[in-house]
């Protein structure tokens, strides 16, 4: 009886631990096949987040309706099929762009080197028309289409340029440029400013190099020569003034010499010989028919 009992035992611990395996087991195989399913969902499935600032395109790669999307502009976060379906985003905001030099001929075929630098903007209401035309992300479109359209403005706008307007007008130079750029990409890039980077070839930049140092001597000249005028009109007005002085001194001698004669009157004289005379008569005295008399004194 004993030896039933525990064999019972026995199976039921069995059963249980059966059971036991059976549950975990199952939920191993529901996580694998939850697992499974997302993995093949995201397989199939992309998620994209259009930033503030950018435009997202919704572009279909299969179908009646391949290209462009109905619903071409996307924005946050987007769910599309990888295989039926493709998200671009381009970025609006003001986007800086540098090429390497290269060289150009001005007019008359002086040969300058340029490197180009220039910033410029998409214009969000022509991103989906110029996806339409070119097929290509930004980056491809900076090192294909832009750059073409910069090379071939600026050689166009370099060959109506004479040495000395581009030298003595850069800022119209590179204006040039920009409205040149502005026409070729329009409507869907903008450039707003850009810098031609233009430098001269070493033969030009000697000459260059001499005029300007003829132009310092020349004025340097200039100024010694208008210093040396200077100082002689200096010493002239100071002439001036000393003989002015002499004059002014002159005439006031002068004046006062008259105003003394002028007070020279017969009675002063006589007043001043009574107030000069010691009181003794003349000795000698002149008579009548010039005959000189001594006279006694008393």
């Amino acid at each position: 009886m004993c030896w039933r009992l525990q064999y019972c035992s026995s199976c039921s611990d069995q059963l249980s631990a059966i059971k036991k395996n059976n549950m975990h087991a199952k939920k191993i195989i529901t996580a694998v096949i939850i697992a499974g399913v997302i993995i093949f969902f995201f397989s199939f499935v992309g998620c994209e987040r259009i930033d503030a600032g950018n435009v997202g395109i919704k572009v279909n790669n299969a179908g009646g309706e391949r290209g462009i999307s109905k619903t071409e502009y996307v924005t946050g976060w987007v769910f599309y099929s990888r295989f039926l379906s493709r998200i671009y985003e381009f970025p609006t905001y003001q986007q800086h762009k540098e090429y390497e030099p290269f060289v150009v001929p001005s007019k008359g075929g002086t040969i300058f080197t340029v490197h180009p630098s220039f910033n410029y903007n998409l214009n969000p209401g022509e991103v989906g028309n110029m996806f339409q035309t070119f097929r290509l992300p930004l980056n491809l479109l900076e090192e294909g289409y832009l750059k073409n359209a910069v090379s071939v403005t600026i050689r166009e706008v370099t060959n109506t340029f004479t040495v000395d307007s581009i030298l003595n007008n850069l800022s119209l130079y590179d204006a040039a440029i920009v409205t040149g750029l502005n026409k070729k990409l329009s409507p869907f890039f903008t450039v707003s400013t850009f810098t031609s980077g233009l430098q001269p070839d070493e033969k030009l930049a000697a000459t260059i190099a001499a005029k300007a140092d003829a132009i310092q001597q020349a004025l340097r000249i200039e100024n010694e020569q208008k210093a040396i005028k200077a100082k002689a009109e200096n010493d002239i007005i100071e002439a001036k003034r000393d003989s002015a002085v002499l004059v002014i001194n002159a005439l006031s001698e002068a004046r006062a010499i008259h105003e003394k004669q002028s007070a020279l009157t017969q009675e002063y004289v006589e007043y001043q010989k009574i107030l000069k005379w010691d009181g003794k008569l003349p000795q000698v005295q002149s008579g009548s028919g010039g005959i000189m008399l001594q006279l006694k004194q008393p």
